[in-house]
């Protein structure tokens, strides 16, 4: 008998055995539902049609970014470089 057909074997006498069918994997919440259920984020998809209020907050941001050059991170020597316009 080949070890696929033994392993359905297997299951059909501990299904026979211990009853029922198999346990469904249990539904897990991630990180962004829970955000999603705490928090109300101004702009969710692009397709929204975006408020005055937000599009103001937005183009007053500082439209910043810095890189940092990690190839040398280990001996604590950390070079960022900031850049205007990312």
């Amino acid at each position: 008998m080949a070890a696929y057909q033994t392993h359905l074997r297997k299951i059909r006498d501990n299904e026979v055995l211990y009853g029922g069918p198999k346990p469904s994997p249990k539904q897990y919440t991630t990180d962004r539902d829970i955000l999603d259920s705490q928090h109300k984020f101004l702009l969710d998809s692009p397709s929204e049609s975006i408020p005055p209020l937000v599009k103001e907050y937005y183009e007053s941001l500082i439209k910043d970014c810095v890189l940092v050059d990690l190839s040398r991170y280990k001996e604590k020597q950390v070079i960022p470089e900031e850049k205007s316009v990312c």
